[in-house]
């Protein structure tokens, strides 16, 4: 079976994770992109993956009308990020052949009726039948919703759960520092945390600041929780590279997302309309977690997970995974739980191309 995968803005974990799927389910997939999603693909050595990717400068709208003859050769096409571009494409076919599926990140920003929103030309011909509305997670699906019942997991396991021994305990925070994430929470947690520390932890925000205020709430922290406690934050982007040596070299993760995320006015909750990357950093390399109790995870991976409800609850936790080396067990326990996941997510893309 052929697949397309167009992404043609830059959520290359995305299309890296769906483009794994589609490999392992015997696939043969042509992927139609621009250079920063395929130079940070880790699945770009793949003899079994086609690449097309568009000309520095070179107009999307152009290179998929160069991209027509291949476009059409493909039995099913998956729009990764829905995107203004696309609308001559899916306008321009008549025909649902071959089927496409668009991938929904946020959806109540996706169905609203402002026209001003960002990508609203697309979700409109969408919405209208161009292409079948597909979320990033199974746990969005609401039984008797046309709009909601169809979905496949975007968060793909990848490497085993690796276990270290050293003289640190190594946590990291993945992701861009911004209003979707709580890092202050996460910052206060630590400064009870670290007087009862009995190892040293060291902690990686692993992403840019958004803000000079994160950057300095990171500095002021950095003295509060020294010395049992090292910070560590990044100026700038991280590479991909950079992104996924630290996560394969990390004990644990904090996911601190918060609940709601606002958009040009427009509220989405996450695990219910939206859902997180960090799931897909999490899975992808097997790191036991800790989150917000709010958050709706598969039976497969609840297990890697504590649940913290605000800042004494989550100094505790931390407290006691970098005493006890409680990461270590779950890492050890989370295997299973991994191998059913992952056929839980190639049975979810499976489903879906076999409609039309």
């Amino acid at each position: 079976m052929k697949i397309g995968l167009i992404e043609l803005s830059a959520h290359s974990e995305v299309l890296d994770s769906l483009l794994r799927q589609a490999i392992d389910v015997g696939a043969s997939p042509t992927v139609y992109t621009n250079p920063f999603c395929a130079e940070s693909s880790t699945a770009a050595a793949s003899a079994a993956v086609e690449w097309k990717v568009c000309p520095p400068g070179l107009p999307y709208a152009e290179f998929l009308a160069e991209c027509g003859p291949s476009l059409g050769s493909q039995d099913h096409l998956f729009i990764v990020t829905p995107v203004d571009s696309l609308c001559g494409m899916l306008s321009g076919a008549s025909a649902r052949t071959p089927a496409r599926h668009c991938l929904v990140h946020n959806l109540n920003t996706f169905v609203s009726s402002d026209g001003n929103r960002p990508s609203a030309a697309v979700a409109k011909l969408v919405l209208e039948g161009a292409a079948d509305v597909l979320l990033p997670d199974l746990r969005l699906r609401r039984t008797g919703d046309p709009l909601r019942n169809r979905a496949v997991n975007i968060a793909y396991p990848q490497h085993p759960p690796s276990e270290f021994v050293r003289d640190e305990v190594r946590c990291c925070i993945p992701g861009r520092m911004y209003s979707g994430r709580d890092h202050a929470e996460v910052l206060s947690a630590l400064e009870i945390a670290a007087p009862r520390l009995t190892k040293r932890l060291r902690v990686e925000f692993l992403g840019e600041h958004s803000t000079e205020e994160t950057e300095t709430a990171v500095a002021a922290a950095r003295k509060a929780v020294a010395p049992s406690v090292e910070l560590r934050d990044h100026p700038g982007y991280v590479a991909q590279e950079e992104f996924d040596r630290t996560l394969a070299e990390a004990d644990f993760l904090i996911l601190p997302v918060s609940e709601y995320l606002t958009r040009n006015g427009i509220i989405e909750t996450r695990g219910q309309t939206c859902v997180t990357g960090n799931i897909n950093d999490m899975v992808r390399f097997g790191l036991p977690s800790l989150m917000p109790a709010f958050y709706p995870l598969s039976e497969h991976t609840e297990g890697m997970t504590a649940r913290y409800g605000g800042i004494p609850s989550l100094a505790d936790l931390i407290v006691t995974w970098v005493k006890t080396g409680e990461f270590n067990r779950r890492k050890r326990a989370a295997v299973p739980g991994l191998e059913a996941y992952r056929a839980e997510c190639l049975s979810a893309l499976r489903d879906q191309l076999t409609r039309r």
